[in-house]
């Protein structure tokens, strides 16, 4: 790249800077230096439970909710800078009152697009190396079947899973086979997203493994209130109890064919072993 062209790119850079800092987060964006980064991420993909947890977490004494989730700075809009990042939080002054009144503060940003790429993770490790670190996983059937049933109900017309199930499984299979092993490269597949050993294991790489938790949403159905009483233990909380907390973007759809089911399981088999290693825990979705 020649200098105007280097010029020119600078020049974007600095009103990119200034359109979103300023004119679109106004006096948050002003005050961006005087506020704090958060304590802690929830990562995830669709359909794993991240948004009842951005709902729920928040109702400890000790967590402050951030303003919204799903913030998408650590992908999309990570050319932004670290101040329009800050803009979503509390500042320095609100964080020492929360502290004065509740012994303990913490905030945190749950955006479960983080889990799917290395170049999240690393610029999550380079800009806040000692942040924790939740993930929440789910039985990649399930996962894969629920996006596809929400995106049905927004285009009945879409081909069958079953076509889905066909493509995607030859494409991850050319993959393996070819040289640029790269997984993850579409947003829009439904069986990737269940890769979790692929999506994880960068994470473990750069984090210290205490630093990392991973839950399933299997275990946070059957007891929500045991699953956040061990993040809060986790965050070097006390316990607290939820009143009567509601998985939430619950969606009904037909079941899974079992003959669609049986292939999935045998195509993630290999995958899921590898998981399980990793985090140290059979999660038994073969079953």
């Amino acid at each position: 790249m020649n200098q105007i062209g280097k010029n020119m790119t600078l020049q974007k850079k600095i009103y990119q800077k200034i359109k979103y800092n300023v004119l679109q987060r106004h006096i948050y964006g002003i005050t961006s230096p005087l506020r704090v980064t958060p304590d802690f991420l929830v990562i995830g993909s669709k359909r794993c439970g991240t948004t009842s947890l951005y709902e729920y977490l928040g109702e400890h004494p000790c967590i402050k909710k951030s303003s919204h989730d799903h913030i998408g700075f650590f992908d999309d809009n990570f050319h932004l800078g670290i101040n329009f990042y800050k803009s979503f939080f509390p500042t320095i002054f609100e964080k020492i009152i929360f502290q004065i009144k509740n012994g303990m503060y913490l905030n945190y940003d749950v955006t479960s697009t983080y889990i799917h790429n290395t170049t999240t993770s690393k610029r999550v490790f380079e800009t806040l190396p000692k942040i924790k670190i939740i993930a929440i996983i789910r039985n990649p059937i399930d996962r894969a079947y629920s996006e596809y049933n929400v995106n049905k109900e927004i285009n009945p017309k879409i081909e069958p899973f079953e076509i889905f199930v066909e493509k995607e499984i030859e494409e991850i299979s050319n993959k393996e086979e070819s040289e640029n092993n790269r997984f993850l490269s579409n947003k829009n597949k439904y069986l990737e997203r269940g890769l979790w050993f692929e999506q994880l294991e960068p994470w473990f790489k750069l984090f210290p493994k205490q630093n990392i938790l991973i839950l399933s949403t299997e275990d946070f159905g059957k007891d929500s209130n045991h699953i956040f009483n061990i993040i809060f233990k986790f965050l070097n909380l006390k316990k607290f109890l939820i009143e009567n907390p509601k998985k939430l973007r619950k969606a009904n759809y037909p079941k899974l064919d079992q003959k669609t089911r049986e292939k999935l399981i045998d195509f993630y088999k290999s995958y899921n072993l590898k998981f399980y290693n990793l985090v140290g825990k059979d999660f038994q979705w073969e079953k």
